[in-house]
């Protein structure tokens, strides 16, 4: 990232407060990959698809009604038949809830989708991905904090605890595992050697606000076998941001923890809440031009729900914002104009239409060790410690519907 760019964004005056900050990148490419290479690319992942329907299904009517399926569900959830590629380190993503391909991963989740496309009566669903609040510690006072009734209390998970949590999990199958919060930096030490572990087995993602997101610290968590940051910006003028995570140097932080994440090699993505003033205030396609600007792959937009600090607040979107944001989304990842701009994640669109994901594929273990469907409709089923601290203990039936959307995919 160029530091003019930076200037941009972060006041003159405060851009050497902090004695942790090193260089910034020079470059603002974010590893879009070329036409010719993504065709070739997309021909070889649907070809493995197709191989592995061979295997699984025999029937070649089977075969050829759960290969469509597939590619239909995709086509669905994306709103067409999304091309955009990033290489990082020898992989290519598409969507940071996807493990990279070519690996052992990647093949996991093409054969668990297959089985579940072609018997979904009989067969029992795995959980692909789950969110795992390591800490209740957090040094922001987000406005939006869908954990606000958590924050700052005593530490419900030991280390142990969570390499526990982890090995449970990935004994389900699990292959990929977003460490959040609280702030999950706060815990580096601990964040490290879970990654080294987890990693072995899941994908590895780190959910943050920015906060101890240093050069060193972000290099540490690539060798431990990180895999992707996600950095929570919620505004690209750095005073409103300041303002939405309750810290002054909320957005500096932020900024910097990208620079550091893709100087690592990490796969990297911005998240913003997408509240009724920031779309009705015209800021939504400034916050991509942003997100651009900085050469992440991703931007994930995600809608206010009324929990946690919005709990009985008048906080959700209306039918224009909606609109808004799907307009957004066809038009930043099919236009030819914006080729050159981050793939746009938003999770509305496909739980609109297809259903959501979470519950059958993924859950979230909040800070309190509460097991939801997501982080965003707090529907506690169980509680993960209760189960780790049994010995032989049954794993009790995840949670599984969405009080929002209703429709499961």
């Amino acid at each position: 990232m160029n530091s003019t760019i930076i200037s941009n964004y972060i006041p003159r005056e405060t851009l050497n407060l902090q004695p942790t900050v090193t260089a910034i990148p020079e470059t603002i490419q974010n590893n879009r990959v070329g036409r010719f290479e993504r065709a070739i690319i997309w021909w070889a992942i649907k070809m493995r698809i197709f191989y592995f329907s061979c295997r699984i299904l025999k029937s070649p009517r089977k075969i050829w009604i759960t290969y469509k399926n597939i590619l239909k569900l995709r086509s669905n959830v994306w709103g067409g038949d999304l091309k955009k590629l990033y290489k990082i380190n020898n992989k290519y993503y598409f969507n940071q809830y996807n493990p990279g391909w070519p690996s052992r991963l990647y093949d996991m989740l093409i054969k668990t989708e297959l089985h579940r496309q072609a018997d979904p009566v009989n067969v029992s669903e795995k959980l692909s991905f789950i969110f795992l609040a390591i800490t209740r510690k957090c040094p922001m006072h987000c406005e939006h904090c869908f954990e606000w009734d958590n924050l700052n209390q005593k530490e419900t998970f030991t280390k142990d605890d969570l390499m526990k949590v982890v090995n449970m999990y990935q004994q389900e199958g699990v292959i990929q595992i977003h460490f959040s919060g609280g702030e999950p930096m706060v815990r580096v030490k601990d964040l490290i050697e879970l990654i080294r572990h987890a990693s072995k087995k899941s994908e590895c993602w780190v959910l943050t606000s920015g906060f101890n997101v240093t050069e060193e610290n972000a290099l540490k968590l690539k060798e431990a076998g990180c895999k992707g940051m996600a950095v929570s910006i919620d505004h690209y003028i750095p005073e409103l941001h300041n303002m939405f995570r309750g810290d002054p140097m909320a957005f500096e932080q932020a900024i910097f923890a990208v620079a550091a994440a893709k100087n690592a090699g990490l796969v990297t993505s911005i998240s913003v809440c997408a509240t009724k003033h920031f779309i009705d205030g015209g800021h939504l396609m400034p916050y991509i031009d942003f997100a651009k600007e900085l050469g992440v792959q991703f931007v994930q937009v995600l809608e206010p729900r009324s929990v946690g600090h919005y709990e009985g607040k008048n906080v959700m979107l209306e039918k224009r914002h909606i609109e808004i944001l799907e307009e957004t989304f066809k038009k930043i990842n099919y236009s030819p104009v914006y080729n050159a701009y981050p793939t746009m994640l938003y999770h509305g669109y496909h739980q609109r239409r297809v259903g959501c994901f979470s519950g059958s594929r993924s859950v979230y273990v909040d800070s309190a060790g509460d097991v939801h469907a997501c982080p965003f409709c707090h529907t506690k089923s169980y509680n993960v410690l209760d189960w780790i601290r049994k010995e032989n203990g049954q794993l009790p039936k995840k949670e599984n519907r969405c009080p929002q959307f209703e429709i499961i995919a």
